[in-house]
């Protein structure tokens, strides 16, 4: 098997695309630019939610719609072919139902990117978030949202879109997720009152874990040093792990001492959380075959930062 590195330019992006001779089977269907996202939507629902008002397909209807309308909105402007596209899964468990088509729902979603010149893929967003209240039938389309209100969940679900790209495009270029990210909080600028205050979205205490605080962090330049370890971690870290491996596991190393410094000068913000929850695993799988210099600086940085999952880190000892 063979791989080629593309540079896609268009404005703030310059992006590493990886793609096999395998996918050169399925080029001829794949020469239409398009939409950016290709994610996996499941619906479940929690065993003592009762959904005795609704259709009996009502949780299929829901996982096809919310799977069309993430796969096939444009969320951007740059263009993007299949092989491009941004896998993630997204579940959405109803957790009851509240009232005629109007349900309560956690949503998790995990969402990926390739590294280079490799089969592995690292996770970029791990995130569980709770008690969404949205009104849905099958007669229900969401849409786009940036700076009108329509719906909660289409808000919940373009805010996400938004943060996936943002991200992404942060762990090619550094700093090149900001257009996303300012379109999330336009979302965020255009709630109402009722909904502003949902726990979700509610700005009032300083280090919530919610959409408000991920979308501030990602912004506030108290964390302009975490965004460029991020991008140094993928870039010149993952990225160069094949070729390169020591050197590229000192530049990961590098990268979490500056993210422990963020957490030193801001602690307990859910932007680092969240990067825990995404990356705790595989910073342990990497340092596993470091010396031991490497091992006791990370399980040490580690241990501060990602507090939840301390005795984790203790492998590294």
């Amino acid at each position: 098997m063979t791989s080629s590195i593309i540079y896609q330019k268009n404005g703030m992006k310059s992006k590493v695309l990886f793609f096999s001779i395998i996918l050169l089977t399925i080029w001829s269907h794949s020469s239409l630019w398009g939409q950016e996202l290709n994610f996996k939507v499941t619906v479940d629902k929690l065993p003592i939610a009762s959904l005795q008002k609704s259709d009996p397909n009502f949780m299929k209807i829901l996982a096809k719609k919310v799977e069309e309308f993430m796969n096939n909105t444009k969320w951007g402007d740059d263009e993007f072919k299949d092989y491009e596209k941004i896998k993630g899964n997204m579940l959405i468990v109803i957790t009851e139902e509240l009232s005629d088509r109007v349900y309560k729902a956690d949503l998790s979603l995990q969402t990926e990117r390739p590294v280079f010149n490799s089969t592995y893929v690292t996770p970029m967003l791990n995130i569980q978030d709770k008690n969404i209240t949205f009104t849905f039938d099958e007669m229900t389309f969401f849409q786009k949202t940036i700076n009108t209100f329509t719906d909660n969940l289409s808000a919940v679900l373009s805010y996400y879109a938004f943060m996936t790209l943002g991200l992404d495009y942060d762990s090619f270029r550094a700093n090149s997720g900001d257009p996303f990210y300012k379109k999330a909080q336009e979302i965020i600028l255009s709630l109402p009152p009722n909904v502003a205050s949902d726990d979700g979205w509610k700005s009032i205490r300083q280090g919530d874990k919610n959409r408000y605080w991920l979308n501030e962090n990602l912004q506030n330049p108290l964390y302009r040093q975490f965004r460029q370890a991020f991008y140094e971690y993928h870039r010149h870290g993952l990225d160069g792990m094949y070729s390169e491996p020591d050197k590229s596991r000192a530049v990961i190393l590098s990268a979490l001492t500056a993210i422990g410094q963020v957490n030193l000068d801001v602690p307990n913000s859910y932007l680092i959380q969240a990067f825990c929850d995404a990356k705790s695993y595989e910073i342990i799988e990497i340092f596993k075959v470091a010396d031991r210099g490497q091992k006791d600086k990370v399980r040490s940085i580690m241990s501060d930062v990602d507090v939840i999952r301390k005795r984790d880190y203790e492998v590294l000892r």
